[in-house]
């Protein structure tokens, strides 16, 4: 749909050249050419993509901005059930352009067979370029490719007769019915595009200034444009053809009166290339050069939230270094923080969440205190190399000199780095070059003793109750499952979410006090449709937390969670027939197990279980089953949960393509 949309601006802009600057030109052999070739230009810019910065060195790697003072959680994901899902709107859509299609295609096929019948059924006679088709049937003389098709039943006088067989030779010898096929074939498939139809109008008009100028150059103006008023009888016409009687009548006597126009007035023609230039721009290029390290935070949509960044493809660029010391650009594999694995995504290459490198910045990282003495903020770029070996050398600050003692902790942290595991190119290590971009801000006065502390302002950050007495480096961890539970089973997947089809991640900070309690609680990227206001909901029903501390005492604090409402594919496609049950009991069950009961078309389905405490999936039970039939299974709390034996899980049935027929969820105490 957005190819449509962006064929008919492209069109839009080059008709509305035409309209306004051509059209009442004598340049009719020009307009021609101008209608057919920005039809075409207008169907290929969308498709066009031109990168301004592929002929420029390949970037380094560009390292997901870190926010001081913003966790960086993983966002908690929230799917719906696939028997509640609403009416899939974009599949309507997509079914009503097909049947446009189709319609349009049915329509253009019966012109064709209308011509094919007069063909098969006329008297054909060779002409000298074309044959001459005499029929039976009552319609009006019309050209279509190399045939001028004449009814035995259109009676008119001889000079008559040659205007109008000199009209239709014109047709037939500068081949408009080329035109005619091919704005038909592309009317089929925009069927949905207005312009499209202001083109077909424009080009057969086009089509008769020049049939009349051919016909005018030899008999009285006058004497013809009387037969073509004469002679016009709109409701004899036949589909796709060109006919002398057919498009605006009234324009083209104008047209053949008029004094032809200078040729100074070919300039007009040049007012194309500016429009081009801005279609090209718009839809075709893309990929411009790496922004600078003020661009990237400043333009982010949302305040405080970090925005990730997608490694470039693999390229190596190539300089006099010898091979064993060059520094490659990005490389085939790119160099790793320990625990951040590469993972392979649809274009063959690899994304990097850097999750641990993440961690790491924010738990060795701190504000530095004089900037927070004298309210500095603002972002500074570090670059570094990782070696073959894994070792981190030549770090340097490449920009934005803050002061405040921020550039030396930045450099601080990039020293404190242990071994990377190196980047690969044909199989080898490769030495990296890496940039990140490390952004300091405080969202209120410093000074201020009764502000909330960011994350990177503390010593300790809050925590979920339950997990004090654990070793410090199991804390974490703990109050992150505790939160992920508290959320996964208390928010419900908006109703009217679901029946638009909507997803995204919602983004709420909120503050906890120095008593533990949640207060202050704001939106700070919103999804709407009921999903802000629910994880608002369920955040403001939270226990207390163990709050922050500095410097051994309780301290106010502010923290992001994002939420992300997601659809499972399964859950996209239609409703599942009501023959679909699942259910689960007891349900809060105990340590010895629980029973699975469900219904479902005949067929191999499964059942897929979540578990919500260690957020992924785990295992999947596969069934062969009647249609109709009830089926009770015995579940262990073992198949269920990957540590521990009690929680809470999602679980889902599947059909044999994977396709998710119902949804629940279990509670094993």
């Amino acid at each position: 749909m957005a190819y449509l949309l962006e064929v008919a601006a492209s069109w839009a802009v080059f008709y509305g050249v035409y309209h306004l600057l051509l059209r009442a030109e004598t340049f009719h052999r020009t307009n021609r050419w101008y209608l057919l070739g920005t039809m075409l230009l207008g169907l290929i810019i969308p498709s066009l993509h031109f990168d301004l910065a592929a002929s420029e060195a390949a970037p380094a790697y560009l390292l997901q901005p870190v926010t001081v003072g913003v966790q960086n959680l993983e966002a908690i994901v929230i799917t719906a059930s696939q028997r509640e899902q609403g009416i899939d709107f974009q599949a309507i859509a997509w079914g009503v352009y097909w049947l446009g299609v189709v319609v349009s295609l049915m329509r253009f096929g019966f012109g064709l067979w209308q011509i094919g019948q007069l063909y098969r059924a006329g008297n054909i006679a060779p002409q000298q370029g074309y044959d001459l088709v005499a029929t039976d049937a009552p319609h009006l003389p019309f050209s279509f490719f190399n045939n001028l098709f004449w009814s035995k039943n259109f009676v008119v006088t001889d000079e008559e007769r040659r205007s109008i067989v000199r009209h239709e030779e014109a047709h037939i010898f500068q081949k408009h019915s080329h035109d005619v096929v091919l704005l038909e074939l592309v009317a089929a498939f925009a069927w949905c595009v207005p312009f499209v139809y202001f083109y077909k109008k424009a080009l057969k008009t086009t089509h008769e200034y020049l049939a009349d100028a051919h016909v005018t150059a030899g008999f009285d103006k006058k004497q013809y444009g009387r037969l073509l008023l004469r002679q016009s009888h709109p409701g004899m016409q036949v589909a796709i053809s060109n006919s002398l009687f057919s498009s605006q009548l009234k324009k083209r006597i104008v047209m053949m009166t008029k004094t032809n126009s200078p040729q100074r007035a070919a300039w007009k023609y040049l007012a194309v290339l500016p429009a081009l230039a801005v279609l090209l721009m718009a839809f075709s290029l893309e990929n411009g050069p790496l922004p600078s390290p003020s661009e990237l935070l400043e333009n982010q949509p949302v305040k405080n939230i970090s925005k990730s960044y997608s490694l470039p493809s693999a390229m190596a660029v190539e300089d006099t270094v010898p091979v064993e010391h060059r520094l490659h650009y990005v490389a085939e594999m790119a160099a790793q923080f320990p625990g951040d694995e590469g993972i392979p995504n649809a274009e063959g290459g690899y994304d990097y969440p850097n999750k641990n490198l993440m961690k790491f910045i924010f738990e060795n990282l701190r504000y530095p205190k004089e900037a927070l003495e004298k309210g500095i903020e603002g972002m500074v770029f570090v670059s570094f190399v990782v070696e073959k070996d894994g070792s981190i050398t030549n770090p340097e600050i490449k920009r934005n000199a803050l002061g405040g003692g921020c550039e030396e902790e930045v450099l601080r942290i990039v020293s404190l780095m242990p071994k990377w595991k190196p980047g690969m190119m044909d199989g080898k290590p490769v030495r990296s070059l890496y940039h990140l971009p490390i952004k300091f801000k405080l969202d209120t006065d410093p000074a201020s003793a009764s502000r909330a502390f960011e994350m990177g302002e503390v010593d300790e950050m809050p925590e979920m109750a339950g997990c004090e007495t654990l070793p410090t480096d199991e804390r974490k961890k703990c109050s992150e499952e505790k939160m992920f539970q508290a959320i996964f089973t208390n928010v419900k997947y908006p109703k009217e979410a679901r029946e638009k089809g909507i997803e995204g991640t919602v983004f709420v900070k909120f503050v906890i006090q120095k008593d533990g309690s949640v207060a202050n609680i704001e939106t700070v990227k919103s999804v709407g449709f009921g999903c802000d206001e629910e994880v608002v909901r369920v955040v403001a029903n939270m226990p207390k937390w163990v709050p922050a501390k500095k410097n051994g005492q309780p301290v106010t604090s502010s923290f992001t969670l994002p939420v992300k409402f997601k659809l499972d594919e399964g859950e996209k496609a239609s409703k599942p027939s009501e023959e679909v049950t699942l259910e689960v009991f007891p349900n809060p069950a105990g340590s010895d197990g629980f029973d699975v009961r469900f219904k479902a078309p005949a067929g191999r389905l499964s059942i897929l279980f979540y578990d919500a405490n260690a957020m992924k999936e785990v295992n999947e039970k596969f069934f062969d089953v009647e249609k109709g039939q009830l089926n009770t299974y015995r579940i262990r709390p073992e198949w269920v949960f990957a540590n521990g034996k009690t929680g809470m899980a999602a679980i889902s049935l599947r059909d044999a393509n994977g396709k998710v027929l119902a949804t629940t969820k279990v509670i094993v105490q």
